[in-house]
């Protein structure tokens, strides 16, 4: 028995060790800036690293992008962060926005460099920083 692998397979497959290997280290940075710990199942809220205020991500051009998922009850940006959190109103918006924006990349509007969206779903992260609003 012969497997073939082509080269746009292998491309395919380091992309996505790409996407996991940098979403973990996303988790571990959430968990050391807010204490807030990334969950694998689905819930209503997400973190998205690399669309924070720190980043150069702008308010309107995140929500344009979250909203195409679902209706988004919350959108925080904490100041100076790489990352925000949203809560959709329902657990199957939250999943369509996961699939859809994990990995994906995205151009800054306001500075036209390209960032990538890593997405991990929190249970309590608005609600604790809502705490501090």
């Amino acid at each position: 028995m012969e497997v073939k692998t082509s080269k746009g397979h292998l491309k395919v497959h380091k992309m996505k060790k790409k996407v996991l290997r940098k979403q973990v280290r996303a988790q571990h940075t959430l968990m050391r800036h807010e204490g807030i710990e990334c969950i694998s199942h689905a819930t209503q809220s997400l973190v998205i690293a690399n669309a924070g205020l720190g980043n150069g991500m702008s308010r309107q051009q995140l929500l344009r992008i979250v909203e195409e998922y679902g209706l988004v009850e919350t959108l925080l940006m904490p100041p100076n962060k790489p990352y925000s959190f949203v809560k959709y109103g329902t657990t199957e918006e939250a999943k369509k926005a996961f699939d859809a924006l994990n990995g994906k990349e995205v151009t800054l509007e306001d500075f036209g460099q390209n960032i990538v969206l890593y997405i991990n779903f929190v249970e309590k992260g608005i609600i604790f920083l809502l705490s501090y609003i």
